[in-house]
């Protein structure tokens, strides 16, 4: 059973940002995955912190300032959980000071779940953010959240049921009467174990649902028995088969853009400029690492690992074999039209949907927009 999580009514507190160290949610809260295993965080109880004031920097004395373009603005990034190669396009850019060369001041925060970050964004908590497309459909239509698509940036689902070579799950209909794990309750990845599940006729019902992060020690899980199987990223499958884990992997693809970034509508119109820098510059981004030879992924590597905490990242060949399957997600028919929302796909995502009905409600909004897109590579 799919369930709808957003709450327009609820209120929220602003993320906490320690000067110099990482963003917190809420006192002493790092932004990193719950635990393997533990129960699903109550909103209130993560949302239950205060602001905090930023830190005024002056440049030193007789000290040239670094020259950008205009300012645009500031803008928070949220990912839908902890920081990973999956998320290359804005980390890479960050790192490489893209968004600083168009005068955009970004942070890239680590989240807890697809749903938490179209609930953050729609709250207003953060501007923009990575999610699921088919989570992200399902609260616009089901509930009128008012965010919107501005990009696609995994044309096609980056998840795999992972599970052990002992037990393994190599179809869809290996799922039946299974333990499966997901990282959160109405993210990304239950909406995609839903629609598989409908396309292959199976009950939803006879698949029980634990909270398990998505990360290479949730296999450890498996090897217990407490679950089945847990969906992961392409990074944690690539990281368990690089560590020689007995893994069995079933890749799902359900037809729906698989990853978006998504903006509040009233913050997307009232900050275009941001939004168009953020877009250029990972544009920029992904198209580079797209491009890039081995040594050339590895100098970027290094480089996103000089600024973010990234597990994996400092085992080359598990680094280098993430970068390569993940970038084959971004890329459509068309390299130029990378980042671009397609509109067949959409179209198509959204009658996947509401065959296995998802979406409950007309769609009275659009479900997407190009108009940053263009702006940023017109």
């Amino acid at each position: 059973m799919f369930c709808i999580w957003y709450k327009p009514a609820a209120p929220v507190v602003p993320l906490i940002h320690a000067p110099g160290g990482p963003a917190r949610f809420g006192p002493g809260r790092r932004s990193r995955a719950a635990p393997t295993g533990a129960p699903l965080m109550k909103r209130r109880e993560f949302l239950g912190s205060a602001a905090a004031a930023a830190a005024t920097l002056l440049p030193l004395p007789g000290v040239m300032p670094i020259v950008h373009a205009q300012e645009k603005g500031k803008l928070t990034f949220l990912t839908p959980s902890s920081f990973s190669l999956a998320f290359s396009p804005v980390l890479y850019a960050s790192a490489a000071g893209f968004f600083a060369k168009e005068g955009l001041d970004l942070k890239v925060e680590a989240g807890r779940g697809a749903a938490q970050v179209v609930q953050l964004t729609a709250a207003k908590q953060v501007q923009t953010g990575r999610t699921g497309g088919a989570n992200y459909m399902i609260a616009r239509v089901n509930s009128n959240a008012p965010v919107i698509a501005i990009a696609t940036i995994a044309q096609r689902s980056p998840f795999a049921v992972i599970s052990s070579k002992d037990a393994p799950i190599r179809k869809p209909q290996d799922l039946a009467g299974k333990t499966i794990g997901v990282q959160s309750a109405g993210g990304s990845m239950e909406a995609t174990l839903d629609l598989l599940l409908m396309r292959s006729k199976i009950d939803a019902k006879s698949v029980r649902r634990e909270r398990v992060a998505d990360s290479a020690a949730s296999f450890g899980m498996i090897q217990s028995k407490r679950v089945d199987g847990f969906l992961g990223n392409m990074s944690s499958a690539i990281r368990l088969t690089a560590q020689n884990y007995p893994v069995a992997t079933m890749a799902m693809d359900d037809g729906v853009p698989g990853q978006v970034y998504v903006a509040e509508e009233s913050v997307l119109a009232a900050n275009k400029d941001a939004f168009v820098a953020f877009l250029r510059a990972t544009y920029r981004s992904a198209q580079e690492l797209s491009a890039m030879d081995d040594a050339g992924l590895q100098k970027a590597v290094a480089l996103m690992r000089g600024k973010f905490d990234i597990p994996g990242s400092d085992n080359t060949p598990i680094a280098l074999a993430d970068m390569r399957a993940n970038r084959e997600l971004w890329v459509t028919a068309n390299p130029k039209q990378l980042l671009r929302c397609n509109e067949s796909q959409w179209k198509e995502g959204e009658s996947l949907l509401r065959e296995a009905g998802l979406l409950k409600q007309p769609t009275a909004k659009p479900l997407y927009t190009n108009e940053i897109w263009e702006a940023a590579n017109g």
